[in-house]
């Protein structure tokens, strides 16, 4: 997934596309297994007995807050690979900031020795 020091702009953006494209699901947060009562635990029989009801939720943040939505069992396996695709996305936005940074000092360096 790194790039290459003599990749010219257009090339890099194709190969960030292709990565884009690679990395889909993408998500960012984090999948936590939780047990909790259900919306009725007076009337139902595994809450009066002390036992809660297993459920996944997915935590992120919004706006600098804290959110938690309920998901699905059929969608864990799903978000589970969109967040290994959101990690990798994130490093790959990394390695692009640190490669425009040393592309610019290339490029200032290389003036700098013309003038």
């Amino acid at each position: 997934m790194s790039r290459k020091p003599h990749q010219t702009g257009r090339d890099a953006r194709k190969a960030f596309q292709a990565a884009a494209r690679d990395l889909w699901p993408a998500a960012k947060g984090s999948l936590a297994r939780v047990a909790r009562p259900c919306g009725r635990p007076e009337k139902c029989a595994a809450c009066l007995s002390g036992k809660r009801h297993p459920m996944w939720i997915f935590a992120f943040r919004r706006r600098g807050r804290a959110r938690c939505r309920y998901v699905p069992a059929e969608l864990v396996e799903t978000l589970r690979r969109a967040l290994a695709n959101g990690r990798k996305w994130e490093k790959r936005l990394t390695e692009e900031g640190v490669w425009l940074i040393e592309r610019y000092r290339r490029e200032r360096a290389s003036r700098t020795l013309q003038e």
